[in-house]
């Protein structure tokens, strides 16, 4: 290996050597495969080309629809630079920016419900449709028609629950691309859920970095030593084949101790999904939409999860934990929500830490491509989902 190659590469404005070394890793097997190369953690002129070769073209999960149950429900977001909400209306569920068209201010922001978007600036005010319905003071402005003005609306589509938006407007449909994700979900009532919890945190590491550990088990014996790996062996978790290179999403199953019962993955008590063998019940899943959607789903739950990207060494990560609506008449279920939320904040946190470790090491002069385990098929995928999203900019 040239390590004044990797060197090189790693100063922030050679992009285009930084480049070609991303490049050139592809086509590799599972078995030859080496990570990035550090740089494309650290650099900032990279994280920028990601930005603009992935992120504004790619579709992004924004939300999913049980966070806006009902007409005039709404949650707001800021997703590199773009100020959004997300809307329940009267006929379906928009995405929009949420930039007054007066002067600027966003109109609204957190969460809630509500009839009408008022600007706290001069209160122009905006139906749930995005159109202007209230502009104080405005007749003496010469032809000022109000009617021409809404509030402009991000190409959005629902798939499985999940708001992904398209912020360049002209990506190809979504759907096809996760026909195969849909039949995962199959016995998964995506429309019969609930929010049992949600958190949200920031990361100071770079967004690959919070996908990758998602999406491998293998880190069990280590971060999660005595979490996750007593239950869950990292050991015995596999990666799926991508059945067609075109596929926007890949999986990692991840099954039960082999000696342990399969009630132990129903002592929640929380209603399960209706069809699943007690084989399917001992297997959980862990799917990654590309390029910012995480979702693990189990017997009772799917745990939803977006990564934000800020910064090459900053992400923020959202959560929802997603329960059958039933699960609400439940004696104790708010009590039980605050218990899973607790325990999920604790594997978050050996996350947290690993990976914080992992991205100060990356800075690292010495720092170069590692080699993958076989346990790491989807840190393989993304690194050629980057490299396919980069080739063909």
């Amino acid at each position: 290996m040239d390590t004044n190659a990797h060197s090189a590469a790693r100063l922030p404005d050679d992009l285009d050597r930084l480049v070609d070394e991303v490049l050139a890793g592809g086509g590799q097997s599972l078995a030859q495969a080496e990570t990035l190369p550090p740089a494309a953690y650290t650099s900032q002129a990279f994280f920028d080309l990601e930005v603009e070769k992935i992120f504004r073209t790619d579709w992004l999960a924004v939300g999913h629809i049980a966070q806006v149950p009902e007409v005039g429900d709404y949650f707001t977001l800021d997703l590199l630079g773009e100020p959004l909400v997300v809307v329940r209306g009267e006929d379906r569920i928009r995405v929009m920016s949420r930039v007054c068209l007066h002067r600027w201010a966003p109109v609204v922001s957190g969460k809630g419900n509500t009839k009408l978007f008022s600007c706290p600036f001069h209160r122009w005010g905006y139906g749930l449709d995005g159109q202007l319905r209230v502009s104080p003071y405005m007749q003496e402005a010469a032809d000022f028609n109000p009617k021409t003005c809404r509030l402009p609306e991000v190409r959005s589509e629902i798939v499985l629950g999940t708001i992904y938006i398209n912020l360049s407007g002209d990506a190809a449909p979504l759907a096809p691309r996760l026909s195969g994700l849909v039949a995962e979900f199959a016995k998964i009532p995506v429309d019969d859920l609930i929010v049992g919890y949600s958190t949200e945190f920031r990361c100071p590491f770079n967004w690959k970095i919070a996908v990758e550990t998602f999406m491998e088990c293998y880190h069990h014996i280590g971060a999660h030593a005595k979490t996750l790996q007593p239950h869950s062996p990292g050991g015995e978790s596999w990666g799926e084949d991508m059945t067609d290179p075109e596929q926007g999403w890949i999986t990692l199953r991840h099954p039960l101790r082999a000696d342990l019962p399969t009630e132990h993955v129903l002592k929640s008590g929380l209603p399960i999904f209706d069809g699943f063998t007690d084989a399917e019940m001992r297997v959980g899943s862990l799917y990654h939409v590309f390029p910012m959607n995480l979702i693990g789903t189990s017997v009772d739950a799917v745990r939803w999860t977006t990564i934000l990207p800020i910064s090459p060494d900053e992400t923020w990560w959202i959560r929802h934990h997603l329960v059958r609506k039933s699960a609400r008449d439940m004696p104790g279920f708010d009590a039980l929500m605050e218990k899973t939320k607790a325990n999920g904040a604790v594997i978050a946190g050996e996350d947290v830490e690993v990976n914080t470790l992992q991205q100060m090491g990356a800075k690292s002069r010495y720092a170069r491509p590692g080699r993958l385990s076989h346990l790491e098929k989807p840190v393989w995928q993304l690194a050629d989902y980057v490299r396919a999203k980069l080739a063909d900019a």
